[in-house]
């Protein structure tokens, strides 16, 4: 029993032990049982036979010792591990039999049993091995690709901001050694035999030092890169030096210096190729199909960037001061942080704009504080709301008041920051245009004044006194018009010089200014003549005060050269509205009565005053006549409508029209300036409710013809003095549906009185505030500065006819011109042009960024039958480009691009003479002009002059640049009124050759 008992122990063991044998010979890495001592092998598994080629026997013959490569410092080191810890991991080589070799890990504990063994388990890594390698391999690539990628982007930094040659290519070169970890780069160009000579190289110098390198296809030297990159014009690589018999020139060269491949790429500048950029590197097979790419775009942004130097360079040789302006120029940055609208970022530029000492004057500040009033900041957060929305836009002449509350003006141009954070961001760019905005001003006010006085001109009378006669009427008051003129005040120029007498007229508006009351108006019209404008007499003793105050200032002696001098005026006066008369038959009355005071005898106790009477000279039939008919006339249907089309610039069409009355009288049809002046409150409403119930009816039917268009009516002030004046249009508007709101434009008159008037503005707003259009009309009659304009409620502008009439006559008047359509554009409102007679007046304005125009040359105001026809067929022509306006206009823009550049440190493009349009209209009419020859010469000058300031912005003064700058200007109008008096002169000559021979028959 018992040996049975053994036999199965016995039997179950060696089952087990051939189980255990099974596994062991079918692991995936070989198990060896090594003597500890002499490290043969004991055993070993059939995996670790057959990787290494050996049988089990075989192996049981040998040790470590005979497949392990030389038996490497890995094993030693293991096994000094297992002994220090009895567990060891390492990496080795074993030798197969057949030779061959593979990389394994081996894993070793030492075991104790019966005796001590070490038990090994051994790992074929070869495949691990290579894709470590493989990963080795694509991590060296990408960071080569990264390197290179640095390269691009560095070299292009360096392109963008290096302005000298030499530098720029040795940049060029160590920015390569450096960031692509190159042994050498070079840039060079074959001379005249064909040899590279390097212009910029960094690296091993000795690699280079006595090198020749051709760029000929029939010598060994020009077989390489460099040689076929600068024959074939594209990059050429070198993937080794040892592998590639055409660089057996310079292989031994390149051992020396550890170079093993090389590239070249042309560089090209101006379209032609021009030199090449050669690069070496201490390994094979570097330069792959991505690092090739990238290599081909540096060498195109190499040419850019010498290009780029090429244009610079013409351009500094061409106009250095204008380089001096261009890198002086300099705007204000901010951005600004929504909804808060506060400042995040300003630029130093910034800072000295608004009067701060430090960014944290401005950072974190709402912008609020900056702006002058509420309806300007809105008007900007509604342009920045759009900028959110849209990305971009643009506002002209903003006023801003700095710390120290100056106030400055800013074309401010802003874009939308798209960031990552979800905060609404815009960046601004803020360029002060205040002595732009300044000398616009003043323009606006010298074709309102008097250049020697100051005084308001005639221009400004002409205004100031329509607005004065219907003042006088609504207040019930007495309007003193006067014509003084000084006695013989041509002996004082024939005596003392003219410079004396412009002196006396200086102190003679002085002293006549400080006569009269604030509300009182001094006008000079030229010469030694001024007019008064005494308002709001109560009664004749209160204009007595005046006149002695008048007569006391006038008779003190004057200080002429050192010597008091005694001067006498001659006033004459007629007063309204006991002399009822237009504003002109005002005047000439007044300038009649003064040459009765002169040819008075005695000048003594107010006899140097003389009242207009009707025995003076002839006065033509009172007012009271028009008045007393011409309510029967409204009646009896004597007066009616006329309507003058308004053309569109953006479509050359018909878009709207203006009603305009028209009064048949006595068999001829009068228009509202002959009678307008002499209706009372009571006829000026009833006409005006006429206007606006007839004009309505007359849309609806042409709206109902299909004839989309807009419909202008003139309101009188005493219109918008009647309390329910915004109610009645809106009832009279209402009886016509078909016609909404916004196709119905208010012309409103009388600037003065509408900003007085608190009632008349509340009418504009809530018409406006409907729909309805208001239109300010005649802009430019009157004086009213942009702060004063930009208060009214309106929608558009229309500059008034006496402007564009006479320019044909006076092209010098373009500048004021301007001055008004820049107000329109600054003030963001539609911008008309009356006045348009002639084909040269549309050629002109089509220049210019009008949005309609109207006047004679489009058509003379039509009956409404006639209205139809005309809207379908009507398109606007070209125009007549063969006039001095067009040239002048151009020209006056140079001469703007001047001045702006001095005052706002910017640069402009100087126009050469030949190149003026100008000179091109002044030879063509050369025939024709009288004097054309001094009119070249003061052109010619204009042009020199603008020379010279670009030179002094180089190297002058700013006073010697202001003093050309006075030169400039003083010569530019000196040639415009000469060449308005030789248009004048040509205009004049042809109207007389026209004229029939007159018979003597």
């Amino acid at each position: 029993m018992t040996i049975m008992h053994s036999t199965t122990e016995y039997q179950q063991a060696e089952t087990k032990l051939k189980l255990f044998r099974a596994l062991l010979d079918n692991s995936s890495d070989a198990i060896e049982v090594l003597d500890p001592v002499t490290l043969r092998f004991l055993d070993i598994n059939a995996t670790g036979c057959r990787a290494l080629g050996y049988t089990r026997e075989e192996l049981l013959s040998m040790s470590i010792y005979d497949i392990d490569t030389a038996y490497s410092a890995a094993p030693q080191n293991g096994l000094a591990q297992l002994w220090e810890s009895g567990h060891a991991l390492f990496e080795t080589i074993h030798r197969r039999k057949d030779g061959s070799t593979f990389p394994v890990e081996v894993n070793v504990v030492s075991v104790e049993l019966d005796k001590p063994y070490l038990l090994a388990t051994t790992r074929d890594i070869t495949e691990r091995k290579l894709l470590e390698a493989a990963q080795q391999n694509s991590a060296r690539r990408l960071q080569r690709i990264i390197d290179f990628s640095v390269l691009l982007s560095s070299a292009n930094e360096a392109i963008a901001q290096m302005e000298n040659e030499a530098d720029l290519l040795r940049s060029l070169c160590e920015l390569a050694v450096h960031h692509a970890h190159l042994r050498l780069a070079w840039i060079g160009q074959p001379d005249s035999d064909g040899w590279f000579q390097m212009l910029a190289a960094v690296g091993p110098m000795g690699y280079l030092a006595g090198i020749r390198i051709s760029a000929s296809a029939e010598l060994p030297e020009g077989q390489g890169p460099a040689g076929l990159s600068w024959r074939d014009q594209k990059l050429v690589y070198n993937a080794s030096f040892t592998k590639n018999p055409r660089m057996k020139p310079w292989a031994q060269r390149a051992e020396a210096f550890g170079i093993s491949a090389n590239a070249a790429l042309p560089i090209f500048r101006g379209g032609k190729r021009w030199a090449i950029l050669a690069m070496a590197h201490g390994e094979d097979n570097i330069f792959d199909a991505d690092l090739q790419k990238i290599l081909t775009d540096l060498a195109k942004d190499v040419g850019y960037g010498l290009d780029r130097l090429d244009i610079l360079r013409r351009e500094r040789e061409a106009n250095a001061f204008n380089e001096v302006l261009l890198n002086t120029q300099s705007s204000g940055i901010g951005v600004i942080r929504f909804p808060e609208r506060i400042f995040e970022k300003v630029n130093a530029r910034m800072l000295k704009m608004f009067g701060a000492s430090s960014p944290e004057d401005l950072l974190g500040h709402p912008i609020r504080r900056f702006y002058l009033d509420e309806e300007t900041y809105d008007r900007v957060g509604a342009a920045n709301q759009k900028v959110l929305s849209e990305g971009h836009g643009m506002l002209r002449d903003v006023p801003y008041r700095r710390l120290d509350g100056e106030v400055i003006y800013v074309d401010l141009s802003v874009q939308r920051l798209d960031g990552t954070d979800g905060v609404q961001r815009i960046l601004g760019t803020f360029v002060d245009v205040t002595e732009r905005h300044r000398l616009v001003d003043d323009l606006a006010r010298q074709s309102f004044s008097d250049m020697l006085t100051g005084l308001p001109n005639r221009r400004a009378l002409d205004a100031e006194i329509s607005k004065a006669l219907p003042r006088s009427a609504r207040q019930e008051r007495l309007l003193a018009v006067g014509f003084l003129d000084i006695d013989d005040f041509k002996p004082v120029n024939d005596t003392y010089g003219h410079d004396a007498g412009d002196d006396l007229l200086k102190e003679m508006a002085r002293r006549l200014q400080g006569a009269v009351r604030r509300t009182d108006t001094v006008a000079r019209l030229g010469g030694d003549e001024f007019v008064l404008l005494l308002e709001n007499l109560r009664d004749v003793d209160e204009l007595d005060q005046v006149l002695a105050r008048l007569q006391t200032a006038s008779a003190q002696p004057f200080n002429i050269k050192g010597e008091m001098v005694r001067i006498q005026a001659s006033l004459g006066l007629t007063i309204y509205p006991f002399d009822e008369a237009d504003a002109d038959l005002l005047l000439r009355h007044a300038d009649q009565a003064m040459y009765a005071a002169k040819a008075r005898p005695s000048r003594e106790s107010g006899g140097w005053v003389q009242l207009y009477h009707p025995d003076i000279g002839n006065v033509s039939m009172g007012d009271e006549l028009l008045r007393r008919d011409f309510l029967r006339a409204l009646a009896s249907g004597a007066v009616t409508l006329r309507y003058q089309p308004l053309v569109a610039m953006a479509t050359d069409r018909v878009a709207g029209l203006e009603a305009l009355t028209r009064w048949n009288r006595e068999g001829r049809e009068v228009s509202p300036d002959k009678f307008l002046s002499a209706l009372g409150v009571r006829e000026r409403q009833a006409l005006g409710r006429f206007v606006l119930q007839t004009g309505l009816q007359q849309l609806a039917q042409w709206r109902d013809m299909g004839l989309d268009l807009f419909l202008s009516i003139n309101v009188t002030p005493e219109e918008l003095d009647q309390p329910g004046f915004a109610d009645t249009v809106f009832g009279i508007l209402a009886a016509y549906p078909s016609v909404p709101p916004k196709s119905l434009v208010l012309e409103v008159l009388e600037i003065g009185e509408i900003l007085e008037q608190e009632a008349a503005l509340e009418h504009l707003q809530r018409l406006r505030g409907a729909g309805i259009k208001i239109a300010l009309d005649d802009v430019g009659s009157a004086y009213a500065s942009r702060l004063r304009l930009k208060n009214l409620p309106i929608d558009e502008i229309k500059i008034d006819q006496g402007f564009i009439r006479e320019l044909s006559n006076k092209p010098q008047d373009l500048i004021f011109v301007e001055s008004l359509v820049n107000l329109g554009l600054a003030m963001g409102v539609l911008i008309t042009v009356e006045g348009v007679e002639t084909e040269a007046h549309i050629a002109f304005l089509r220049e210019m960024k009008i949005n309609y125009l109207q006047g004679y040359a489009i058509a003379r105001p039509l009956e409404a039958e006639a209205v139809a026809d005309f809207v379908r067929s009507f398109v606007l022509g070209v125009g007549d480009a063969d006039t001095p306006m067009v040239a002048l206009y151009q020209h006056l823009g140079w001469l703007r691009a001047a001045t702006e550049s001095t005052m706002n440190h910017q640069g402009y493009e100087n126009t050469e003479l030949a190149d003026c349009p100008i000179t091109t209209w002044l030879h063509a009419h050369a025939s024709e002009l009288p004097g054309v020859e001094a009119l070249l010469a003061e052109h010619e000058t204009v042009h020199i002059l603008g020379r010279e300031i670009l030179q002094v912005r180089q190297s002058g003064t700013r006073e010697e640049l202001h003093r050309l700058l006075g030169q400039l200007h003083g010569h530019s109008h000196l040639f415009q009124e000469e060449l308005g008096q030789a248009v004048q002169g040509m205009r004049a000559a042809a109207a007389a050759t026209a004229l029939p021979p007159s018979s003597n028959a």
